[in-house]
Protein backbone atom coordinates (compact mmCIF):
# COMPACT_ATOMS: atom_id res chain seq x y z
CA UNK A 1 0.00 0.00 0.00
CA UNK A 2 3.23 2.42 0.65
CA UNK A 3 4.15 1.75 -2.52
CA UNK A 4 0.47 2.53 -4.06
CA UNK A 5 0.66 5.77 -2.48
CA UNK A 6 4.12 7.04 -3.17
CA UNK A 7 3.41 6.52 -6.92
CA UNK A 8 -0.24 8.71 -6.56
CA UNK A 9 2.27 11.17 -4.44
CA UNK A 10 4.49 11.53 -7.65
CA UNK A 11 1.63 11.06 -9.97
CA UNK A 12 0.73 14.54 -8.51
CA UNK A 13 3.86 15.90 -8.29
CA UNK A 14 4.10 15.16 -12.22
CA UNK A 15 0.86 17.31 -13.28
CA UNK A 16 0.84 21.04 -14.44
CA UNK A 17 -1.24 23.15 -11.95
CA UNK A 18 -2.99 24.96 -14.40
CA UNK A 19 -4.21 22.84 -17.00
CA UNK A 20 -4.00 19.41 -14.33
CA UNK A 21 -2.18 17.29 -16.87
CA UNK A 22 1.16 15.76 -17.26
CA UNK A 23 3.83 18.52 -17.50
CA UNK A 24 4.64 18.99 -21.11
CA UNK A 25 7.68 20.61 -22.17
CA UNK A 26 8.23 21.62 -18.65
CA UNK A 27 9.67 24.55 -17.40
CA UNK A 28 10.65 26.22 -13.85
CA UNK A 29 9.73 29.50 -12.86
CA UNK A 30 11.34 32.09 -10.34
CA UNK A 31 9.79 30.86 -7.60
CA UNK A 32 10.44 26.60 -8.21
CA UNK A 33 7.18 25.73 -9.24
CA UNK A 34 6.90 23.78 -12.28
CA UNK A 35 4.33 24.28 -15.63
CA UNK A 36 3.88 23.39 -19.05
CA UNK A 37 5.56 25.50 -21.12
CA UNK A 38 2.16 26.74 -23.54
CA UNK A 39 0.31 27.05 -19.92
CA UNK A 40 2.44 29.60 -18.06
CA UNK A 41 2.75 31.08 -21.50
CA UNK A 42 -0.93 31.43 -21.92
CA UNK A 43 -1.23 32.33 -18.37
CA UNK A 44 1.25 35.07 -18.56
CA UNK A 45 -0.33 36.32 -21.74
CA UNK A 46 -1.74 39.92 -21.30
CA UNK A 47 0.78 40.51 -18.11
CA UNK A 48 3.46 43.41 -18.96
CA UNK A 49 4.89 44.43 -15.89
CA UNK A 50 4.23 41.97 -12.98
CA UNK A 51 4.12 37.97 -13.97
CA UNK A 52 2.75 35.87 -10.56
CA UNK A 53 3.18 32.47 -10.26
CA UNK A 54 -0.21 30.75 -10.67
CA UNK A 55 0.52 28.77 -7.33
CA UNK A 56 2.21 31.05 -4.56
CA UNK A 57 1.43 34.05 -6.33
CA UNK A 58 5.31 34.96 -5.95
CA UNK A 59 5.54 37.70 -8.22
CA UNK A 60 8.56 37.06 -11.01
CA UNK A 61 10.31 40.28 -12.35
CA UNK A 62 10.44 38.96 -15.84
CA UNK A 63 8.65 36.63 -18.20
CA UNK A 64 11.63 34.21 -17.62
CA UNK A 65 11.47 30.20 -16.94
CA UNK A 66 13.95 27.76 -17.59
CA UNK A 67 13.26 24.31 -19.29
CA UNK A 68 13.75 21.32 -17.30
CA UNK A 69 14.57 18.47 -19.63
CA UNK A 70 15.62 16.12 -15.97
CA UNK A 71 11.63 16.76 -14.99
CA UNK A 72 10.35 15.79 -18.52
CA UNK A 73 12.38 12.59 -18.38
CA UNK A 74 10.63 11.99 -14.84
CA UNK A 75 7.37 12.86 -16.18
CA UNK A 76 7.98 10.35 -19.00
CA UNK A 77 8.78 7.72 -16.44
CA UNK A 78 5.88 8.60 -14.12
CA UNK A 79 3.70 7.94 -17.11
CA UNK A 80 4.89 4.57 -17.77
CA UNK A 81 4.69 3.55 -14.44
CA UNK A 82 0.88 4.84 -14.68
CA UNK A 83 0.62 2.48 -17.24
CA UNK A 84 2.42 -0.70 -15.81
CA UNK A 85 0.56 0.09 -12.70
CA UNK A 86 -3.15 0.59 -14.44
CA UNK A 87 -2.46 -2.96 -16.63
CA UNK A 88 -1.82 -4.75 -13.50
CA UNK A 89 -4.33 -3.63 -11.69
CA UNK A 90 -6.99 -4.31 -14.28
CA UNK A 91 -4.96 -7.97 -14.87
CA UNK A 92 -5.61 -8.90 -11.35
CA UNK A 93 -9.26 -7.56 -11.20
CA UNK A 94 -10.22 -9.76 -14.36
CA UNK A 95 -8.33 -12.83 -12.51
CA UNK A 96 -10.27 -12.39 -9.20
CA UNK A 97 -13.11 -14.93 -8.23
CA UNK A 98 -16.04 -12.06 -7.28
CA UNK A 99 -17.69 -14.51 -5.07
CA UNK A 100 -14.86 -15.21 -2.66
CA UNK A 101 -12.40 -12.47 -3.73
CA UNK A 102 -9.58 -15.34 -4.87
CA UNK A 103 -7.26 -16.01 -7.64
CA UNK A 104 -8.99 -17.62 -10.39
CA UNK A 105 -6.33 -20.89 -10.92
CA UNK A 106 -9.18 -23.69 -11.50
CA UNK A 107 -10.88 -24.85 -14.77
CA UNK A 108 -14.15 -26.48 -14.54
CA UNK A 109 -14.14 -29.40 -17.84
CA UNK A 110 -18.38 -29.50 -16.92
CA UNK A 111 -19.31 -26.70 -16.87
CA UNK A 112 -16.46 -24.34 -18.67
CA UNK A 113 -16.20 -22.49 -15.59
CA UNK A 114 -12.61 -20.64 -14.39
CA UNK A 115 -12.59 -21.24 -10.71
CA UNK A 116 -10.77 -20.14 -7.10
CA UNK A 117 -9.81 -22.70 -4.72
CA UNK A 118 -13.11 -22.37 -2.65
CA UNK A 119 -15.48 -22.61 -5.31
CA UNK A 120 -13.96 -26.07 -6.86
CA UNK A 121 -15.18 -26.97 -3.05
CA UNK A 122 -18.27 -29.77 -2.92
CA UNK A 123 -20.81 -29.15 -3.48
CA UNK A 124 -20.92 -26.76 -6.41
CA UNK A 125 -18.46 -29.01 -8.70
CA UNK A 126 -18.20 -32.29 -7.15
CA UNK A 127 -17.82 -35.08 -9.21
CA UNK A 128 -16.49 -32.71 -12.31
CA UNK A 129 -12.97 -32.79 -14.14
CA UNK A 130 -11.35 -29.92 -12.26
CA UNK A 131 -7.33 -28.96 -13.77
CA UNK A 132 -4.94 -25.97 -12.98
CA UNK A 133 -5.74 -23.42 -15.58
CA UNK A 134 -2.61 -23.65 -17.50
CA UNK A 135 -3.20 -26.94 -17.84
CA UNK A 136 -6.82 -26.99 -18.86
CA UNK A 137 -5.59 -24.02 -21.13
CA UNK A 138 -3.05 -25.59 -22.99
CA UNK A 139 -5.60 -28.93 -23.34
CA UNK A 140 -7.97 -26.17 -25.05
CA UNK A 141 -5.37 -24.98 -27.41
CA UNK A 142 -4.86 -28.04 -28.69
CA UNK A 143 -8.38 -29.21 -29.20
CA UNK A 144 -8.85 -25.63 -31.30
CA UNK A 145 -5.80 -26.11 -33.63
CA UNK A 146 -7.13 -29.81 -34.00
CA UNK A 147 -10.52 -28.00 -35.25
CA UNK A 148 -8.10 -25.15 -37.39
CA UNK A 149 -6.84 -27.31 -39.82
CA UNK A 150 -9.95 -29.13 -41.49
CA UNK A 151 -11.61 -25.85 -41.72
CA UNK A 152 -8.55 -24.77 -43.19
CA UNK A 153 -8.77 -27.41 -45.60
CA UNK A 154 -12.61 -26.77 -46.20
CA UNK A 155 -12.01 -23.20 -47.06
CA UNK A 156 -9.60 -23.93 -49.52
CA UNK A 157 -11.68 -26.54 -51.49
CA UNK A 158 -14.66 -23.84 -51.35
CA UNK A 159 -12.09 -21.11 -52.85
CA UNK A 160 -11.19 -23.74 -55.48
CA UNK A 161 -14.81 -24.27 -56.51
CA UNK A 162 -15.59 -20.52 -56.36
CA UNK A 163 -13.01 -20.28 -58.90
CA UNK A 164 -13.76 -23.13 -61.06
CA UNK A 165 -17.62 -21.73 -60.94
CA UNK A 166 -16.77 -18.46 -61.99
CA UNK A 167 -14.60 -20.14 -65.18
CA UNK A 168 -17.61 -21.68 -66.32
CA UNK A 169 -19.72 -19.04 -68.11
CA UNK A 170 -16.36 -18.11 -70.39
CA UNK A 171 -15.74 -21.45 -71.25
CA UNK A 172 -19.88 -22.13 -72.21
CA UNK A 173 -19.83 -18.55 -74.05
CA UNK A 174 -16.21 -19.85 -76.19
CA UNK A 175 -18.42 -23.49 -76.23
CA UNK A 176 -21.10 -21.59 -78.41
CA UNK A 177 -19.11 -19.36 -80.37
CA UNK A 178 -17.15 -22.37 -81.55
CA UNK A 179 -19.97 -24.99 -82.06
CA UNK A 180 -22.06 -23.46 -84.91
CA UNK A 181 -19.89 -21.50 -86.97
CA UNK A 182 -22.01 -21.58 -90.01
CA UNK A 183 -25.30 -20.46 -87.90
CA UNK A 184 -25.01 -16.26 -87.49
CA UNK A 185 -28.43 -16.44 -86.44
CA UNK A 186 -28.16 -19.09 -83.67
CA UNK A 187 -24.90 -17.47 -82.40
CA UNK A 188 -26.63 -13.85 -81.59
CA UNK A 189 -29.40 -15.80 -80.11
CA UNK A 190 -26.69 -17.44 -77.89
CA UNK A 191 -25.09 -14.55 -77.38
CA UNK A 192 -27.70 -12.77 -76.11
CA UNK A 193 -28.50 -15.43 -73.80
CA UNK A 194 -25.14 -15.37 -72.38
CA UNK A 195 -25.06 -11.91 -71.83
CA UNK A 196 -26.82 -11.79 -69.05
CA UNK A 197 -24.26 -14.30 -66.82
Amino acid sequence: MAVEAALAGLQAEANCPICLDYLRDPVTIECGHNFCRSCIQQSWEDRWDMFPCPVCRHPCQQRHFRSNAQLGRMIDVTKLLHITRSKKKRQEERCLCEKHNQLLTLFCEEDLEVLCALCAQPPDHQGHQVRPLEEAASHHRQRLSSYIEPLKKQVADVQKLISIQSKKPLELREKVRCSCPSCAEGKAQWGWHLSGL
